[in-house]
């Protein structure tokens, strides 16, 4: 079972394999056939985005009595049907954030990152907060719209204009998108925003920028070699951090709903 309080990002350390191997919890627990189909059912349905899993459904579909999937729980430690759904969800749920994560990864400069992303995937969906404010200027502005969007399709109140337009009564998280980090118009709105107690995050490419040495919460992407004429990753690495990032969300209001 996996613990609700581990961080979604760290929870790759703790999965082996994309999704619960089946085969292995038969050999290791000695399950009968009828066991086998219990838990492949039950995957099915959790695969298939199924909210409720009545117990009394699993067991026509599986040709065994509620009595049997209890017994089956208890054989695989659990103590009852509830708690074991719950394991099987959390499994396969952590799954689909070991993909994302690993593609975060990869494009992140250091553990911190890491930690700071995982803060602010909880600080989204904690629900603590009224307005989310993408703001970002020039090509960082592309990011910065994009992420807004995909918040808006998941019913979030969110914006690209500056929190200083807004009346400064509700609780708000702001994400400044900025390469250098030394965007003057954001560096303007980040120490106003500072000042009011929004909770304040920033997505550079340069860690010793002045938006990132003022911010705490900085998450720092890769944007290729500094060589002249080189590739600039930046945006398409912002682009698909905000992918990897909806991805967790998505699957924890899934889980959740």
């Amino acid at each position: 079972m996996i613990s609700s309080q581990i961080p979604m990002l760290i929870w790759y350390n703790q999965i082996k394999g994309d999704v619960m191997n089946i085969n292995e919890i038969e050999k290791n627990n000695n399950l009968r056939a009828n066991e086998v189909t219990i838990l492949k059912e039950i995957l099915l349905r959790i695969q298939n985005g199924r909210a409720k899993i009545p117990i009394r459904e699993v067991a026509k579909s599986s040709y065994v009595s509620t009595t049997s999937i209890v017994r089956l729980a208890k054989k695989l430690g659990y103590s009852g049907y509830n708690e074991m759904l719950y394991s099987l969800k959390g499994d396969l749920v952590s799954s689909i954030e070991y993909r994302s994560s690993d593609a975060i990864r990869s494009i992140t400069m250091s553990e911190a990152s890491l930690n700071t992303i995982d803060t602010l995937i909880q600080e989204i969906l904690s629900l603590e907060y009224e307005r989310f404010h993408v703001i970002g200027i020039g090509y960082s502005g592309y990011v910065a719209e994009y992420f807004c969007d995909k918040l808006l399709e998941l019913d979030y109140f969110a914006t690209t204009k500056s929190p200083l337009d807004f009346e400064h009564y509700k609780k708000s998280l702001i994400l400044f998108i900025s390469e250098s980090g030394e965007t003057q118009d954001l560096i303007f709105i980040e120490e106003r925003c500072q000042a009011l107690g929004y909770s304040v995050y920033v997505l550079s490419a340069n860690m010793k920028g002045t938006l990132c040495q003022h911010v705490k919460n900085s998450i720092i992407l890769k944007k290729g070699r500094e060589q002249k004429n080189s590739p600039n990753y930046f945006i398409g690495n912002g682009i698909n951090l905000v992918e990897s990032v909806l991805a967790i969300i998505k699957a924890n209001k899934k889980e959740r709903a």
